[in-house]
């Protein structure tokens, strides 16, 4: 089924007029980021170069601190000559000013209003800083929301081996920008401490409409709406975000451009990075009892061998300036995990990493690497298996990624070494690419021996008249529940899917969330 005709038109109808959703003042409104138990980032982007109003206060008091911000021209996010030729008829908006604001000396745990004046606009919400490491936290994870403004009006195919004859349409009941709006919708409704997007943020990292697109959803005017106002955003960089657009793809030095952007969005936790370049690419963060790392798996070297995970995106060594970093045994960044892992085991209840190409998956990206046809895949996730024996020796509990769009998790079982004894261990691996893009099927004759659930199969659709009330793989994302049990703390990994909601006529009633039966409880010392 899919919404009915007047459905459509009304959702059309918003797109077309809101975007893009410049106001007067702000390009980007404001939004929180690089979360502490005693600091937190605001930042937002301008139109102009007035320098902007930061009040905030301890929520519940009156005792109001103001700063003045500095806004600085960011040319970096810049549309490209071929968007301004194409969508704006050549007079496409300048360059935007961004405005940086960190707050110190905050107390833990603690909700803060806060609001923000730039020109004759407004815009005020709360956060709340990060936790001790003795209190619980919830944070939401997902991958793959790709958006860009052609999501409007696009369904991706929808493959299902129980939709009734009756139902002819092969293609998913939402288009994908009311899949990823819905998806934020009930994202919001449960209040996490923090969302970690693991990569393919939009479609084309070097398109500036893509990355507006990407605030449009994640923050807006009002600060009660504005999920970015309120919750710190982490992400990790997927291979879209070094895809530079449309007929220049993987081609250097655009594709460092294109990750410029995101760089230029996300303030990051200091990685002590010797190339400033490097910084925002990978990253650790320690939120109440957890350690969360994020690695930019992107690309590895030798370009174009078995260990790369994009052959047509050279990296860091590369002299025509691309930067990507690689990931793999004698690499900066691994040295660099291995160090973090090393330190979190012994500091944190949890370690969570994430990143984009997921190394097990029954997905496009699941075959072996080399040029695309039926066994090879030029950007493949397998490579990143490389990292797998530094996640065991080290006791990661589970490993979030995306890239293959198919919610699959599977396991791999081994030893963890602590205190110098060899302990039984398991990894848990999510593809959790159903953001707000993709829901792909499984590659016909891909197996995967590690493979524990996935969505096209454990998750059977249940039809009744024509109207599905059960099951299927819909968008979603990982919730993740960490909190004190009766010996210690556990990790509660909830699959959560936005489950569509039909009329026997076939109007569209909304959405219910729902969840996979595949729920995961992890559990650690006291």
């Amino acid at each position: 089924m899919r919404p009915n005709a007047q459905c459509l038109i009304a959702i059309f109808s918003i797109a077309v007029f809101v975007w893009p959703a410049f106001s007067a003042d702000f390009r980007v409104f404001p939004y929180i980021q690089n979360p502490t138990t005693a600091s937190m980032s605001i930042l937002w982007f301008s139109n102009d170069d007035t320098p902007g109003r930061l009040t905030y206060r301890k929520k519940g008091t009156s005792n109001d601190t103001t700063i003045v911000s500095t806004p600085i021209r960011t040319d970096a996010l810049a549309y490209l000559a071929s968007e301004n030729e194409t969508h704006f008829g050549g007079q496409a908006p300048p360059s935007p000013f961004r405005h940086r604001v960190r707050l110190n000396d905050l107390i833990p745990a603690t909700a803060y209003a806060y609001e923000v004046t730039q020109g004759a606009s407004h815009f005020a919400a709360t956060f709340t800083t990060a936790p001790t490491a003795k209190q619980p936290i919830r944070f939401i994870a997902y991958a793959d929301c790709e958006t860009e403004p052609e999501s409007t009006g696009k369904h991706v195919k929808w493959v299902s081996d129980l939709r009734p004859s009756s139902v002819l349409d092969s293609t998913y009941f939402l288009d994908q920008t009311m899949g990823y709006g819905e998806n934020l919708a009930v994202i919001a409704a449960r209040r996490p401490d923090f969302i970690a997007i693991a990569g393919d943020l939009v479609e084309s990292g070097g398109e500036q409409r893509d990355w507006d697109e990407f605030w449009l959803h994640n923050t807006n005017a009002d600060g009660r709406q504005s999920i970015a106002g309120q919750i710190p955003i982490l992400a990790t960089p997927g291979n879209h975000e070094y895809y530079a657009g449309p007929g220049k793809g993987y081609n250097q030095p655009d594709s460092e451009r294109a990750i410029t952007r995101f760089r230029t969005y996300f303030e990051f936790p200091d990685n002590q990075a010797d190339d400033a370049r490097q910084k925002g690419r990978y990253y650790r963060v320690d939120y109440g009892p957890i350690t969360l790392i994020a690695l930019d798996v992107a690309n590895n070297s030798p370009n174009q061998s078995k260990r790369d995970t994009n052959f047509m995106l050279v990296g860091e060594k590369d002299p025509e300036g691309g930067r990507a970093p690689a990931f793999g045994p004698g690499s900066r960044q691994y040295a660099w995990l291995e160090k973090q892992l090393a330190d979190a085991q012994h500091k944190s209840k949890f370690t969570f990493v994430f990143f984009h190409h997921v190394p097990y998956s029954v997905g496009p990206h699941g075959k072996s690497p080399g040029p695309r046809d039926d066994e090879h895949d030029n950007q493949s996730g397998v490579p990143v298996r490389v990292l797998t024996p530094l996640f065991m020796r080290y006791g990661v509990d589970a490993v979030l990624a995306g890239h293959d769009e198919i919610w699959e998790r599977s396991e791999i079982v081994g030893m963890k070494t602590t205190d110098g004894k060899q302990i039984p261990h398991t990894i848990h691996f999510y593809d959790i690419g159903t953001g707000g893009d993709g829901l792909r099927a499984p590659e016909a004759g891909l197996k995967n021996k590690y493979q524990k659930f996935i969505a096209h199969i454990d998750a059977r659709e249940i039809w009744h008249d024509g109207v599905l009330v059960d099951g299927g793989k819909h968008y979603g994302h990982l919730e993740v529940d960490v909190l004190p049990g009766k010996t210690g703390w556990l990790a509660i990994l909830k699959p959560v899917y936005i489950f569509p909601l039909f009329s026997a006529d076939g109007t569209f009633l909304g959405n219910e969330r729902r969840l996979y039966n595949d729920i995961i409880t992890l559990s650690s010392s006291p």
